[in-house]
């Protein structure tokens, strides 16, 4: 972007998505370090049900005041309010980011990497574990002193160590990864001390995690497993084909959850005319 700022998002579809539709679907990516989307907008334009337009927050950090509306709109699908315009805010460009990627030989090992990161200096910008190959990605985008520091104190490993292109396409593998996951991915939702324990609780055929924030992608296979998962964690179905999805919910609400969110749907759609069936609609198959 231009003045040497940019907006650290990184979806996993890249390129392909929307501003308004990475908001609408809160969508994620492995730039989980620096927040995602909630975190970095301040106001929105919006077209509600009955044609009215409404604006929340402002177009300046220092205006932003009242309810924060847009962290309700974010996520919410297209089923309250129709998002037309959204204002961001802006970091400063990284001046050099780095990435780091060792292969582990098995999930103790990883795991153990993982928590040395936890533990010492280092400020990585994404922290990955990927499976089933036990791999630990890490990136770093700092001052390009700060990035050496922390190249220099890596835990002890086999780490290989890219920038520039080969950087690039890296990420871009990974990216690919992502997209053959499933048919069926759940995203499962713990601390970060949970992520070794998800792993070797349902052993994912394949999974990749954002190791430092307790999220764990991975595929799973079918409506059983995922009510088995949410005995114990919350897990929202990242992708699943339309026989799953009528079987069972996408977020796996509570009863009062459900309540709550229904209301809130009520209040902006009475009719239930905004992308029908999608978000609260659908958790009650």
């Amino acid at each position: 972007m231009e003045n040497n700022q940019s907006l650290p998002l990184n979806p996993w579809n890249g390129v392909k998505a929307t501003i308004g539709g990475i908001a609408a679907a809160n969508a994620q990516g492995p730039f989980r370090a620096v927040g995602t989307i909630r975190d970095w907008i301040i106001g929105m334009k919006v077209v509600h049900v009955d044609g009215q337009i409404s604006k929340a927050g402002g177009r300046v950090v220092k205006n932003v005041t009242g309810y924060d509306l847009p962290k309700l709109y974010t996520g919410s699908l297209g089923t309250l309010v129709i998002i037309v315009e959204v204002s961001l805010k802006l970091r400063a460009k990284f001046a050099r980011t780095a990435t780091a990627i060792a292969r582990a030989a098995d999930g103790s090992e990883a795991a153990q990497l993982i928590s040395s990161v936890r533990k010492n200096a280092l400020q990585p910008i994404s922290c990955e574990w990927a499976g089933p190959e036990n791999e630990v990605w890490l990136r770093f985008g700092e001052h390009p002193r700060a990035v050496d520091w922390q190249l220099k104190n890596l835990p002890s490993g086999d780490w290989t160590l890219l920038e520039a292109e080969d950087e690039a396409a890296a990420w871009e593998r990974l990216r690919a990864r992502y997209a053959r996951l499933g048919p069926v991915v759940l995203r499962v939702v713990g601390l970060p001390t949970n992520v070794r324990e998800i792993i070797e609780e349902y052993r994912p055929a394949a999974w990749i995690a954002h190791a430092l924030n307790g999220i764990v992608l991975m595929e799973v296979s079918g409506a059983e497993q995922i009510r088995r998962v949410r005995n114990k964690y919350r897990a929202v179905i990242e992708r699943a084909p339309l026989e799953v999805r009528q079987r069972i919910g996408t977020f796996g609400l509570t009863d009062s959850e459900y309540d709550l969110m229904k209301k809130m749907k009520e209040a902006f759609d009475p009719e239930g005319r905004l992308n029908a069936g999608r978000h609260v609609d659908g958790e009650r198959n």
